[in-house]
């Protein structure tokens, strides 16, 4: 029996994860006289996510995933309707045998009634006392730590020190039955591209570094997250410490906003390996191409974001203009400008949106559709073009700004405030077209497929990637601490050997 031990193992089981369902009822619309000028407003198609919603619970119906998983906003804010259709929903998965776990995000407010909205969620479940955190083992040799950050609708996710500590244990537990754990919050903990953190400061919990070093010495290498409403896997390991340790994050985009996504996650026998697949809702009753319709849909309601852009970005340029403008310029021997210059950039709220709607408006959205579809290495040529728009259109905004004084625009502006600001620029976008997060680090892992990859969960295993030319377009993953290289059904060795599946 000793013997035979080692080779025993779970079985190889699927997982469903649906991120921001934001279900609105269509009874709810019905009572809502101004929703059309509402949604002008909106990226998310609101109004078809209840039909979305059917679909998803449609699919889970059809292929009987053993779990699923559901990382906040399940609702659009709130509403008892919306609630209401989601627990239908999830009954209807439970009274056909499919765990569903879910935990609040910033737009549920559950109160104190979260388990009474989902009777059976939390069936078996050990429950924080003081959030909506839970630890549950839905499948032998799998541990999910339920983290609840909304804090009666926090902006960033939040976690008090009791909660936090709490959460900690049920990992030290899990960790000493042997289990693989599965951390699941609304909010990211790492960054999926750089300067994420200042662009969209929401999308990550309040103390995310912190965190993030907490879950992975307590045993936590795996978390779920959403959010941000795009797809996006990146790896975190510490390299520099004595571990090793690492943290994978797989977020998922929402399915009510392009291109309409929901993951499949394959656990390996062995709970050392997860494969992701990454699926799409293509078609509802009332829409026939659900990905044109909802892309041409973001594409226009994208520039929605621009005046949120807009207010942070040049936040950062006034909170930045003493430390680094200033310094060039005097270096440059223009020193005595910067007063002149500063006055001549938007100074209102109102101005700042304008110009860099006139000017970024565009680049901006195309960039963000481009994000949205993940894998944007495999791209580079495309990418790189989108990127561009964006650094002409900062280049032709800046002199703009400073065509009131041709001296100024010809002087300061070239030889010191474009360079400056395509800088600026260059740190995110290079990030997003090259998916690359913390491009200059070697804390984060080269992990570049954010769509079908198959990750190695182990913090003694490096998650390493290389680039292989001669076998492009591949996905790069290992397999018991191999690294391989898939290309269509074909498997190579990074020597371009083919191997058998």
């Amino acid at each position: 029996m000793a013997a035979l031990f080692p080779l025993l193992s779970f079985a190889q089981e699927r997982i469903m994860v649906i991120a921001d369902p934001h279900v609105l009822p269509q009874s709810v619309i019905d009572q809502e006289p101004d929703f059309d000028a509402y949604m002008q407003t909106q990226r998310k198609m609101l109004d078809l996510s209840e039909p979305i919603w059917h679909a998803l619970l449609d699919t889970a119906l059809k292929y009987k995933p053993e779990l699923v998983l559901i990382p906040g906003d399940l609702t659009r804010d709130g509403e008892s309707a919306a609630h209401d259709t989601v627990s239908a929903g999830i009954l209807r998965l439970q009274a056909a045998g499919i765990r569903t776990l879910v935990i609040p995000g910033n737009h549920d407010l559950p109160g104190d009634n979260w388990e009474t909205l989902y009777p059976g969620t939390f069936e078996n479940a050990v429950k924080d006392a003081d959030s909506h955190s839970f630890a549950a083992e839905p499948l032998p040799g799998l541990t999910v730590i339920g983290i609840d950050g909304s804090d009666g609708k926090a902006a960033i996710g939040t976690l008090s020190e009791a909660t936090q500590a709490w959460i900690l244990e049920q990992a030290d537990a899990a960790v000493a039955k042997g289990n693989m754990i599965i951390a699941m919050a609304h909010w990211q903990i790492l960054e999926h591209f750089d300067e994420q953190g200042t662009l969209e400061s929401s999308c990550r919990f309040s103390n995310p570094d912190e965190l993030r070093d907490q879950l992975m010495r307590h045993g936590v290498h795996l978390v779920l997250t959403g959010h941000f409403h795009v797809n996006g896997i990146t790896t975190f390991r510490d390299t520099t410490g004595l571990t090793n340790d690492s943290l994978v994050e797989i977020t998922t985009g929402s399915p009510i906003t392009y291109p309409c996504p929901y993951r499949w996650l394959t656990l390996s026998q062995d709970r050392k390996q997860v494969t992701v697949t990454t699926d799409f809702i293509t078609t509802v009753d009332t829409i026939a191409d659900l990905t044109t319709y909802s892309r041409e849909w973001m594409y226009v309601h994208t520039k929605n974001m621009i005046p949120t852009l807009a207010k942070k970005v040049w936040g950062k340029v006034f909170a930045k203009w003493d430390d680094k403008v200033v310094p060039m310029m005097e270096q440059a021997g223009l020193g005595s400008y910067a007063a002149d210059i500063k006055a001549l950039l938007p100074q209102t709220e109102e101005e700042q949106v304008a110009i860099t709607q006139k000017y970024l408006g565009e680049p901006a959205a195309n960039l963000y559709l481009f994000h949205s579809e993940g894998n944007e290495n495999e791209h580079p040529e495309t990418g790189q073009t989108l990127a561009e728009a964006v650094y002409t259109g900062v280049e032709n905004m800046v002199n703009e700004i400073l065509s009131a004084n041709p001296f100024f625009q010809y002087t300061v502006g070239k030889f010191v405030i474009i360079p400056l600001a395509r800088t600026m620029a260059e740190v995110p976008t290079q990030s997003l077209v090259e998916d690359k997060t913390q491009r200059q680090s070697a804390l984060y892992a080269d992990v570049t497929d954010d769509l079908h990859p198959t990750l190695y969960i182990n913090a003694a295993e490096p998650q390493g990637y290389e680039e292989i030319e001669e076998i492009p377009c591949a996905v790069k993953y290992i397999r018991q601490g191999q690294l391989l290289i898939q290309k269509g059904e074909r498997i190579y060795t990074p020597q371009g050997q083919q191997i058998a599946q």
